[in-house]
C-alpha cells in the first residue's frame, strides 16, 4: 500500500520539475529504504521494470491508480504531469499490450475521457498509441471497440460550426492522425490499413454532416469548420490516391490508378517489390461533395469572411483569404482523383471497358479531331481544365448534353464532379 501511495504522489505536478540528473542520482540510492525513494524514482522504476514485475499481482491496482489522471477535470491536467503519465502507460502497453488494452477497454468512459483531454497532446499521443496496437497479431479489436463507442462521430461533433476554432483544430488533428495511421503511402512506416474508423469517416452520412457544417452561412465559426474539414478531405484523397509508383524488378510500374495490392508472383521476385496498400473507395465522399459544388462555388464568389481591399501594384484588390484558398485546394484534389477508374464505373455496368472516361458520362462540348486523330475539347474553360487538352474522346463528334441533366443516378461519380463544375462555373 505504501508503494501505491508513493506512485500516486509521483504524479503531483510539483514533483515533475526535478531534472533527469537528479532522478539518476536518486535511482542509485539504497533500494531497501522506501523513505529515501523520491516519487520520480518510483516513476522511473515503473517505466523500466521487467516483464515479470509488470505482470505481478498489484499491476491491476496500479493501473487503476494511474488511470486516475484521466479522471481529472478537463483543463486541470498539468502538461508535464500528463507527459509522464503517457510515458508510463505507453511503456506498459509496449511490454504487456493485451493485458493493458483489456484494462483500458474495461473502462466504460475511456473514449469520452480521451476526448475530454484533446487539448493535452500527451494524452492524444496515448490514444494514437492505443489505436496503432491494432496491428498486433491475434487482433486485439481496438478499432471495433473505438467504433462501438463512437469515436469518429464524437470527433465530428467537435467540428460543428458552433464550437470554437481551437476545438475544430484539435479534433481535426486527431482525425488526420488516424488517417495517417490507417493508410500510409510510405511502405517503411507502420500502418494498420483500412479499418472501421476510416469507413465511418468517409461514409456518406459523415461526409454529409461535415458538408452541412462547413457550408452553414449562419453559424458563428463555420469558416473555421470549412478550413479544417477541407484538410480532412484532402488527407483522405492524398493517402489513398498517390502519384507515386512502385517498381518491381523486371515488371512495369504499378499505376496509382489501380488497386495497389502486390500479386503473389511479384512477392517471389528476387528484385524485391514493395507491397502497396489497396486504395480506399472514396465514391461516397466524392458524390456528396460533387452535389454540393454549387454551394462551394457560391462561397468562392461571396465568402462568409470577406476582407477589406488592400493596396497592390494594380490598385486596391480584395485578398483571396483562407476560406477561398481552401475551397480551391479542395477542387484541385477532387479533380485529381476524379479520373481514377474506380470513380468512373458506369452506373449500369460493372466497369468501363474502353477507357477510364465513359463517353456517355463525360461532358462533351464541341469536339474537333486533330491531324493525329486525337479529339480535343473546345469552348468552356472549365471543361478544358477538368479534362485536359489532347484527351482522346472519339474519332467522331459526340452529342452535346446538358450539365443539369446529370446526377448521381445516371452519371459516374468521377464525371459528376466535372459536370457540376461546368454547371455552376
Amino acid at each position: 500500500m505504501a508503494f501505491a501511495e508513493t506512485l500516486v504522489a509521483s504524479y503531483a505536478a510539483r514533483d515533475f520539475a526535478e531534472s533527469d540528473d537528479e532522478e539518476d542520482e536518486e535511482e542509485s540510492d539504497d533500494d531497501d529504504d522506501d523513505d529515501e525513494y523520491s516519487p520520480n524514482t518510483k516513476r522511473g522504476q515503473i517505466s523500466s521494470s521487467s516483464d515479470s514485475e509488470v505482470g505481478s499481482g498489484p499491476r491491476q491496482h496500479l493501473l487503476e491508480l494511474l488511470w486516475g489522471i484521466m479522471r481529472l477535470p478537463s483543463g486541470q491536467v498539468d502538461a508535464l504531469q500528463a507527459t509522464y503519465f503517457s510515458r508510463v502507460m505507453c511503456s506498459v502497453l509496449q511490454r504487456k499490450p493485451y493485458e493493458t488494452l483489456d484494462f483500458v477497454r474495461a473502462q466504460g468512459d475511456a473514449v469520452p475521457l480521451f476526448l475530454a483531454h484533446l487539448g493535452v497532446s500527451a494524452i492524444v499521443d496515448l490514444l494514437l498509441k492505443v489505436i496503432s496496437l491494432e496491428e498486433l497479431e491475434n487482433g486485439p479489436g481496438i478499432i471495433a471497440w473505438l467504433s462501438e463507442y463512437r469515436l469518429i462521430p464524437m470527433l465530428v461533433d467537435r467540428l460543428g460550426p458552433g464550437c470554437d476554432p481551437e476545438t475544430h483544430s484539435l479534433a481535426a488533428q486527431v482525425l488526420l492522425d488516424i488517417i495517417a495511421i490507417s493508410q500510409c503511402n510510405n511502405p517503411s512506416q507502420p500502418t494498420i490499413g483500412a479499418n472501421a474508423l476510416i469507413e465511418e469517416l468517409k461514409s456518406e452520412a459523415t461526409v454529409t454532416r461535415l458538408a452541412n457544417f462547413m457550408l452553414d452561412r449562419e453559424a458563428p465559426h463555420a469558416t473555421s469548420t470549412l478550413i479544417n474539414c477541407v484538410y480532412i478531405f484532402i488527407e483522405l484523397i492524398r493517402r489513398n490516391y498517390s502519384d507515386s509508383t512502385t517498381v518491381t524488378a523486371g515488371d512495369s510500374p504499378i499505376s496509382p490508378d489501380t488497386d495497389q495490392q502486390e500479386s503473389p508472383d511479384q512477392s517471389s521476385h528476387g528484385g524485391g517489390s514493395t507491397p502497396r496498400m489497396p486504395n480506399v473507395d472514396l465514391s461516397d465522399m466524392m458524390r456528396v461533395l460533387a452535389e454540393r459544388t454549387g454551394d462551394l462555388v457560391a462561397l468562392l464568389k461571396d465568402p462568409r469572411s470577406p476582407t477589406a481591399p488592400v493596396p497592390t501594384t494594380q490598385g486596391m484588390r480584395e485578398p483571396l483569404g483562407f476560406e477561398r484558398l481552401r475551397i480551391c485546394e479542395l477542387f484541385a484534389e477532387l479533380l485529381h482523383c476524379s479520373n481514377m477508374p474506380r470513380l468512373n464505373q458506369s452506373v449500369s455496368s460493372p466497369l468501363l471497358e474502353s477507357s477510364p472516361v465513359s463517353h456517355r458520362d463525360s461532358p462533351t462540348v464541341a469536339v474537333a479531331t486533330t491531324s493525329e486523330g486525337c479529339a480535343t475539347p473546345h469552348g468552356s474553360d472549365i471543361a478544358e481544365y477538368a479534362f485536359g487538352e489532347g484527351t482522346v474522346y472519339s474519332d467522331v463528334a459526340l452529342v452535346v448534353s446538358e450539365a443539369k441533366d446529370h446526377d448521381s443516378s445516371n452519371t459516374a461519380v468521377g464525371q459528376l464532379l466535372k459536370w457540376k463544375l461546368i454547371e455552376h462555373g
